[in-house]
């Protein structure tokens, strides 16, 4: 059974390598690596092209830069594997981590699989906190079984990223799923979502296998926000899907998903901003969502929180290194 595994590649070209090697260690014995360079302007293109040559398991696809979502796209449709695996190029899986994985996939053949993970928090380029999410449910779920315990996955992290899952590449091609190259943030969850409303069979592992690596970046998730002009018509799509999937208690959802972005765009906003985003909120048909809405409030406690943080990341680098001798 052939694992086609896609990585995306955009200016990683100090962390791509480790990334390939690391999956060559996996325990995935049957698989190819596609590395889809999205319009590189570092070294990245070489480096791929360089792995390609010495790595008969590895493609590299070159490409415009179009984003994560094209790239995957890309991925999928130059694939030739049974199942399908998405790594980010900066993230790594430990030896043999994938063994049971493997194994199920054989026996059980399902649709979806869905597995752990580390987040793994970095600052100055060494990890000083790790945090484990663990699927809540384990073993063989049918459709109905993942809406009744939707929530549950939701909130251990399950659902949200792709690259905790492995899908069955018949699913995706004959029901035409892909990533939706005009979002910008949780396009993987969409896709997940778009799987799992047209899939019989998910498997649940309680297993911890994948480590991603939480960007350094503190504004990372807000930067691309600010790029959303209206929220609840760019979360329009995800409200569909989980109505398509029958979600119990959807509206409850959907508001918590919305309160979750808002308070994410306006955690690094200046007071203006914030005055800004606060009266499209009020005006939008979220408005009615209990969420403080003096600017000057969210703003302070914004800033006291920003400075706990520092202190937090301040005190456990120390600790790591000092662990580390």
């Amino acid at each position: 059974m052939l694992f086609s595994i896609i990585i995306p590649a955009f200016n990683c070209e100090e962390t791509i390598e480790r990334t390939v090697d690391s999956i060559a260690v996996s325990g995935i014995k049957d698989y190819e690596i596609l590395i889809i360079d999205d319009g590189s302007t570092d070294k990245t293109g070489s480096i791929c092209d360089s792995l390609a040559q010495k790595m008969p398991t590895v493609r590299c696809i070159h490409q415009a830069n179009e984003g994560v979502s094209a790239a995957r796209n890309c991925g999928i449709k130059n694939s030739h594997g049974d199942y399908l695996i998405f790594f980010d190029a900066d993230d790594y899986v430990e030896s043999n981590s994938f063994c049971n994985a493997v194994k199920l996939i054989e026996a059980e053949h399902p649709d979806i699989l869905l597995f752990g993970m580390f987040f793994d928090y970095y600052s100055r380029g060494k990890v000083y906190r790790r945090d484990s999410y663990i699927p809540s449910c384990s073993g063989i779920l049918s459709l109905e079984q993942i809406k009744q315990y939707f929530s549950s996955l939701y909130l251990c992290n399950a659902l949200t990223p792709v690259w905790n899952k492995i899908f069955s590449k018949e699913l995706i091609i004959d029901t035409d799923t892909h990533f939706n190259t005009d979002m910008i943030v949780l396009e993987d969850f969409l896709f997940t979502l778009v799987a799992l409303s047209k899939c019989d069979k998910v498997y649940c592992l309680q297993e911890a296998i994948y480590h991603y690596r939480q960007p350094e970046d503190e504004k990372h998730a807000y930067n691309r926000l600010c790029r959303i002009n209206d929220l609840p018509e760019y979360l329009a799509p995800f409200s569909r899907q989980i109505e398509l999937l029958g979600v119990s208690d959807s509206d409850k959802f959907m508001d918590n998903l919305y309160k979750m972005l808002l308070e994410q765009r306006l955690y690094y906003a200046s007071y203006k901003e914030i005055c800004s985003v606060m009266t499209q909120h009020m005006n939008s048909g979220y408005g009615g969502i209990n969420i403080e809405d003096r600017p000057l409030v969210i703003f302070l406690r914004n800033k006291k929180s920003h400075l706990r943080h520092r202190i937090a990341v301040i005190v456990k680098t120390l600790i790591s290194r000092l662990r580390r001798g």
